[in-house]
């Protein structure tokens, strides 16, 4: 289980897939997980997921928002001013917009 013994994981679904990275946008988006304990753990949450198979989105809006958060996540630099072109990359509160409107389009 992951951050093992932290009480706010209690919930966070035991196989990787869809109902992992379901409850990490919505975990974050509502104020749960902070946005760098999003950052950190999504991607390999996502990795996971794919592991196990191509996932089955409920539809194509839930698809396109959990691909919008993956895309925002890799191209997060948390100090942009230390990169070149920092305006072509996202800073953790962006992210945390995409992940808080993704959040309205996951399945239940």
């Amino acid at each position: 289980m992951m951050h093992a013994g932290d009480p706010r994981f209690a919930t966070f679904p035991p196989q990787p897939g869809l109902d992992q990275l379901r409850w990490y946008i919505r975990q974050t988006a509502d104020g749960r997980l902070t946005i760098r304990e999003f950052l950190s753990d999504f991607r390999r949450v996502h990795e996971d997921a794919e592991r196990i198979g191509a996932p089955s989105y409920a539809t194509p809006e839930e698809a396109r928002a959990i691909w919008d958060v993956l895309w925002a996540v890799e191209f997060c630099a948390p100090d942009s001013t230390r990169i070149e072109n920092p305006e072509d990359w996202y800073i953790p509160e962006e992210v945390l917009v995409i992940v808080q409107r993704a959040a309205k389009h996951l399945a239940a």
